[in-house]
């Protein structure tokens, strides 16, 4: 299979210049996209290691640690022998203080299996190389295909499929719509408080949130029971704001918590990203992209 990436030519500055972001970042940012557009279309050790600067931590779900550059190539070499005929195709991406976030669309064979996925890649930048790297995506599906033992998380949908109340109080930014920052102020507020009551509000109707141990969509009456049970899953963790990056279009948000399975356990290093489409300051959709096999497997009872 293939699949055509976006244009690595002058196009890409163009389209840094109006993102989100200092001035001063867009050409540094320009520059690593354009390198980031020719590994996807043409994936091999001598595209990928131009995108890193030689002190890089790099990090997925799966790895039993961070890897540094000289292990880089080892890594890539076998990641793209297990995934034959690997393209990646960024679809859209925001920046802010060093910080770049790419939504990108995957697809490969394994073991003789097509597959496709969505992902998210932020990282940082020290000019225009990355330092540190993580790429976000549930890796449960894809394992499950190969090992139905593959660990997995409880349902996070309402009991029963019942309905959820829809009624949610307004917020009095809805007359003008929510700054990107003041939606990443009222996400933290909701995993501090337990309360997710605001940020429904600031769903359309219409909108939807997808994520891992989810069957369908939730829609907007659902969003505040599913983000609590998702909560009580994480037994107490309260994640964190990373980084964040975004404009009146689209935001994404980087969180990080230290998940224990039971008391005294070893804690699970969550991470994971929330993508928020908006218009108008309105959310129109949600997606959560975590890995649900790492999480499933830290919370799991030792022994």
């Amino acid at each position: 299979m293939t699949a055509s990436a976006p244009p690595a030519d002058a196009s890409v500055p163009h389209e840094v210049a109006r993102r989100s972001g200092r001035a001063s970042d867009e050409p540094a940012v320009a520059s690593f996209l354009e390198r980031f557009f020719r590994f996807g279309a043409e994936p091999g050790v001598e595209s990928y290691m131009p995108l890193f600067h030689r002190d890089v931590t790099l990090f997925d779900d799966g790895m039993e640690r961070p890897i540094g550059y000289d292990e880089i190539p080892a890594s890539i070499t076998a990641t793209l022998a297990l995934a034959q005929g690997f393209h990646m195709v960024p679809e859209r991406w925001r920046h802010r203080d060093g910080v770049v976030f790419v939504e990108a669309r995957n697809e490969a064979t394994i073991l003789g299996t097509p597959c496709r996925w969505q992902s998210v890649y932020r990282v940082h930048l020290d000019g225009d190389r990355v330092i540190d790297g993580r790429r976000y995506y549930d890796r449960a599906p894809l394992l499950a295909t190969f090992d139905p033992a593959t660990p997995r998380l409880p349902s996070l949908g309402p009991p029963g499929q019942a309905p959820e109340p829809s009624s949610v109080p307004p917020l009095p930014c809805l007359e003008r719509g929510a700054a990107p920052a003041e939606l990443v102020e009222i996400c933290a507020r909701g995993w501090s408080a337990g309360d997710w009551s605001a940020l429904a509000s600031l769903f359309r109707e219409d909108a939807t949130w997808h994520a891992p141990g989810l069957d369908d969509a939730v829609p907007r009456a659902g969003v505040a029971g599913y983000r609590a049970r998702f909560a009580q899953l994480l037994g107490g963790a309260v994640p964190q704001v990373s980084a964040w990056a975004g404009d009146d279009t689209l935001l994404l948000v980087e969180w990080r918590a230290d998940v224990r399975a039971s008391a005294g356990g070893a804690a699970y290093a969550l991470g994971m990203v929330d993508r928020f489409d908006l218009v108008s300051g309105r959310v129109l959709a949600a997606r959560t992209y975590l890995d649900a096999a790492s999480l499933a497997r830290g919370l799991a009872p030792a022994g």
